[in-house]
């Protein structure tokens, strides 16, 4: 199976797509959330709606019709590189605790500009000891941390690896059914 999908050309697998393509967005809606009264008719409407059962946010979209969403939340969509997983993991930052300080802080300071993590993107801090808990308890970042979803998910190897857990159930139906081509960001510094 690796030799098959290490020969299969890029573009199977949602590399060098047409342009077109990488600016469609796909509608993903909260459960019971009314549908737009008015159809999108922008470049790169979605094409689809989802309903999410796991979810409550909402995400404003660039091109949502201001009619359609007129005192209504906008419904999230997902879109070709959007960052689904967030993590802080452990490699590098466990020996480097200026890094989780300078994360620290960062989070402070957004959270004071009201600024919050998209309710899709999935969240993770997995330091590699407790002492790391312990500095940004002591120093009072860790409430910020957590305030933008960044609450101690385990020590050690967590996403890197692959053990985020699953996203939600209406988000991997949408990737999977439109072939999006969505992103993790994480800190750490695998070399593998």
């Amino acid at each position: 199976r690796f030799t098959e999908l290490f020969s299969a050309p890029v573009a199977a697998g949602g590399f060098n797509l047409p342009a077109d393509r990488l600016e469609q967005r796909v509608v993903v809606r909260t459960q019971g959330e009314p549908a737009p009264d008015e159809p999108e008719l922008t470049p790169g409407a979605a094409r689809d709606v989802v309903e999410m059962v796991a979810n409550t946010g909402t995400l404003a979209a660039a091109h949502a019709s201001p009619a359609a969403t007129r005192g209504k939340p906008a419904p999230q969509t997902l879109g070709h590189g959007d960052v689904l997983i967030a993590a802080i993991t452990s490699c590098t930052n466990t020996s480097n605790p200026g890094v989780l300080l300078a994360a620290g802080l960062l989070a402070k300071k957004a959270v004071e500009a009201g600024l919050k993590v998209a309710p899709h993107i999935k969240t993770s801090l997995a330091p590699g000891s407790r002492i790391v808990t312990e500095y940004l308890t002591r120093t009072g970042l860790l409430p910020y941390l957590e305030k933008l979803g960044f609450a101690v998910a385990a020590y050690g190897c967590t996403t890197c690896i692959g053990n985020s857990g699953p996203l939600p159930e209406a988000v991997a139906a949408a990737i999977e059914r439109e072939d999006l081509v969505a992103s993790a960001v994480l800190s750490g510094n695998r070399n593998f």
